[in-house]
């Protein structure tokens, strides 16, 4: 026994460590900050957590998050920190909040609230606009303590208005001087400290004028002279989010899956694209990691970046649904939500609602067009199962009754005082069965992301996707085909998402490295069925969480939160890239 003091040691765990190794039954001790020690009679400590029956494991670095504006006054961001996260890179899908003209701040909140669905009114009311350069956005967010580590990319959408003004809102073509400049500032922002570079050429990220996000339409040569910028920097790597993500665009996916080869190829800069399982063609996402593992044989890197389950848009009377496009429900929309539900619930307007016809030929209305809707939309549990038999489909109940779908999905909304919800699984859930999903999950060059943490506040809950990896595949389906086994889902989660973006100094359990970590008790981890609260700024809605089995979350040491409170601690800070020999 030496006589080392130790600020804490965590006694009697089962580490998984984020090597991939099997857990080992250990203590672990910390100092200033960092894992100093593993084994056993580490000595004396100011501090001793009791981890006998829990799991000790790096904290999770969430690789794909929107909190760009949230960062600004919200030090906890407790969607995440109760999950477990340590680690947010945010500046996902080509929308960001830098470089920002004062004039272009209105604008830029409306780009954001268009693509991600964070109220305007929120933004508006929360955000400190205390930058106008990318490097002096990280600044700003350096000034603010923080519970947990905050990274951000380069966002298209932001870089070519700074450039390019209403031409670059517009999507016109990028001139030389245009691309020269942007090439300019992307070099600075990575040096400043960006992650990475993001752009979207989705037709389905709209700003809230109706107008795609800046960068959609830019060519190859935009798009190279960026990468190369990224490149130049010896850090960071591009993430795109490809036409055709989600089913819009089956043929524009496959080009774009050789443009983002032909980058690669000729700017050397890793390339990450959103991967999903559409229902339009459920087998695409085959042909795409094929592209993938050519790439990989000829030393490209193609990353392909999957959610751990069926996304799933949360249907409630309280937030998203149908109805609110029918021109009826305009009448209804800015009540307060009882006597809405109120209105809802009487027979008259329930019968004018069903009768009526969407208006609206874009956005979510695509969606409800979809003569196969229903078939992908099943009634929420407590907590929600994200792989229910078709036969729970509405589309089945309606046709088990002799009804239309659209009466059953209603009457279901009723339920529970309205606050009864349902989901739509538009992807990952295509065949009805987790196949495809698991073998993305297994694939070597997959990596986890897509919680979209902080974004699509009202009707999308993915931020504990870590905790749903854990549960539905570590634990629940052990000794089933989808098994995916505990030190894998750990790994993936923690020490390979450092690895993607040269977090070298976290996401593993070894002495020297960061003390972000969680003490997890598996047999109670769970997450229960989401509820709207009323408490982003301007008292605007977004969906909330009770979470399960965190018994505590570590950051640099220091305790952030225990048992699904947050202390109060700020160890956090902005995390900046570093040059790849630094």
């Amino acid at each position: 026994m030496g006589m080392a003091h130790y600020d804490l040691v965590i006694k009697g765990g089962h580490l998984v460590d984020g090597s991939g190794a099997a857990p080992v039954h250990a203590d672990l001790a910390i100092k200033d900050g960092l894992v100093a020690a593993i084994g056993s009679d580490l000595g004396k400590a100011a501090r001793t957590l009791d981890a006998d029956g829990l799991l000790v494991t790096p904290g999770w670095v969430d690789i794909h998050t929107h909190y760009d504006g949230q960062v600004s006054w919200d030090p906890e961001l407790s969607h995440s920190l109760q999950h477990g996260v340590t680690t947010a890179v945010m500046g996902n899908c080509g929308v960001g909040f830098a470089p920002a003209r004062p004039a272009q701040r209105d604008w830029l909140i409306g780009l954001m609230e268009g693509v991600e669905d964070i109220p305007g009114a929120s933004l508006r009311a929360g955000m400190q606009w205390e930058w106008e350069s990318f490097p002096e956005y990280l600044d700003a967010l350096d000034r603010r303590p923080r519970a947990f580590d905050v990274a951000a990319q380069l966002a298209h959408g932001a870089l070519r208005a700074y450039v390019m003004g209403e031409r670059g809102a517009a999507n016109e073509a990028a001139t030389d001087a245009d691309l020269a400049e942007m090439a300019r500032l992307t070099r600075e922002a990575m040096e400043a400290g960006a992650v990475g570079f993001s752009t979207s050429r989705t037709a389905v990220h709209v700003a809230i004028d109706g107008r795609p996000v800046p960068g959609t339409h830019a060519d190859a040569r935009e798009l190279l002279a960026l990468a190369r910028a990224v490149k130049a920097s010896g850090r960071g790597l591009v993430e795109m989010v490809n036409p055709g993500v989600i089913g819009e665009d089956v043929d524009g996916l496959d080009r774009d899956m050789q443009l983002m080869r032909r980058i690669a190829a000729e700017s050397g800069s890793p390339m990450m694209f959103l991967l999903l399982q559409h229902n339009t063609e459920p087998t695409q996402w085959r042909r795409q990691l094929a592209h993938c593992e050519a790439a990989a044989r000829d030393g490209l890197r193609l990353i392909p970046q999957i959610s751990g389950r069926p996304i799933s848009i949360l249907f409630s009377f309280e937030g998203e649904h149908p109805w609110r496009f029918m021109p009826s429900y305009r009448a209804l929309q800015d009540l307060p939500f009882e006597e809405r539900y109120r209105r809802m619930a009487e027979p008259s307007m329930r019968a004018k609602l069903l009768a009526e016809e969407d208006p609206n030929d874009t956005g979510f209305s695509l969606i409800y067009r979809n003569p196969t809707l229903w078939e992908h939309i099943y009634v929420a549990g407590d907590p929600i199962d994200y792989t229910p038999p078709r036969e729970r489909s509405i589309a089945w109940m309606a046709r088990e009754r002799g009804t239309s779908p659209w009466a059953v999905a209603y009457d279901a909304l009723l339920e529970n005082g309205g606050r009864a919800m349902l989901t739509h699984f538009g992807v990952n859930y295509a065949e009805g069965t987790p196949d495809a999903l698991h073998a993305m999950m297994k694939h070597p060059l997959a990596v986890l992301g897509l919680s979209d943490a902080g974004a699509h506040v009202r009707f999308i809950a993915d931020a504990g996707v870590h905790t749903y990896m854990l549960t539905r595949w570590a634990r629940d389906a052990a000794g089933s085909p989808y098994h995916v086994p505990l030190e894998t889902v750990v790994r993936k989660l923690s020490h390979d998402n450092a690895q993607l973006y040269g977090f070298t100094d976290r996401g593993l359990l070894a002495p020297g490295m960061r003390a972000d970590l969680n003490l997890i008790d598996l047999a109670r981890l769970g997450a229960r069925l989401p509820r709207m609260a009323y408490d982003l700024p301007a008292n605007m809605p977004r969906l909330v969480q009770q979470v399960d089995g965190y018994v505590a979350t570590l950051v640099r040491g220091e305790v952030v939160q225990e048992n699904g409170t947050a202390t109060g601690a700020r160890p956090g800070r902005v995390l900046r890239s570093r040059a790849a020999s630094a």
